[in-house]
């Protein structure tokens, strides 16, 4: 029996979400929660707790985000700050850390940016994981689509060919073939899956 891999996709902004993607031979599992923040931030530590409280990731997928020219001075600032927070949690908890740009990931689910693109993903989301389309029922479940999205993309295009329970099937919807994408996949987990 092959056993599970874990991808986990966090979308880092202060509204962001963060979604465990499990890849079992019985099907895709998913869990989702909203970003912890206290004081309009980030709050490190319950992020750090709340990854913890769930199965051990494989692999992180972090969107590498930065500021936009329309963001005023506090609202990049307030961006940078939250990318920085999720990125040093995830590097702290010591879990394979991919950076993916959202211009990267979005071309591969032909989505496109700006708020149509929000909620297309949140559309997308809800055919390819039907089972959870409670996490993603209203309008500003965006964000947590967006991170289960994240996972996903991991799935289809870093994890080597092979290596997926069913090469062939990821989220219910048949991939390219088990085909790696071109690039660099991630390396194996360096513990054993159970």
């Amino acid at each position: 029996m092959t056993p599970e891999v874990r991808l986990l996709g966090i979308d880092p902004g202060l509204t962001g979400a963060l979604a465990l993607l499990g890849l079992a031979p019985g099907g895709p599992s998913l869990t989702v929660a909203d970003m912890p923040e206290v004081h309009k931030t980030i709050d490190a530590a319950a992020l750090a707790e709340l990854i913890r409280g769930w199965p051990r990731p494989d692999f992180i997928v972090l969107e590498e985000v930065g500021p936009q020219p329309r963001d005023g001075v506090r609202q990049a600032f307030s961006f940078g700050q939250s990318y920085a927070t999720a990125r040093t949690v995830a590097l702290m908890l010591e879990i394979p850390l991919h950076l993916v740009r959202p211009q990267a990931w979005k071309a591969h689910f032909r989505l496109r940016g700006g708020p149509e693109g929000k909620e297309a993903g949140r559309a997308l989301a809800l055919r390819r994981f039907p089972a959870s389309a409670k996490l993603f029922a209203r309008k500003k479940d965006h964000n947590r689509a967006e991170a289960a999205l994240l996972a996903l993309y991991g799935a289809e295009r870093l994890l080597p060919a092979g290596s997926l329970p069913d090469p062939d099937r990821v989220g219910g919807v048949a991939t390219a073939g088990g085909v790696a994408a071109p690039g660099q996949p991630l390396p194996p987990p360096e513990r054993p899956l159970a």
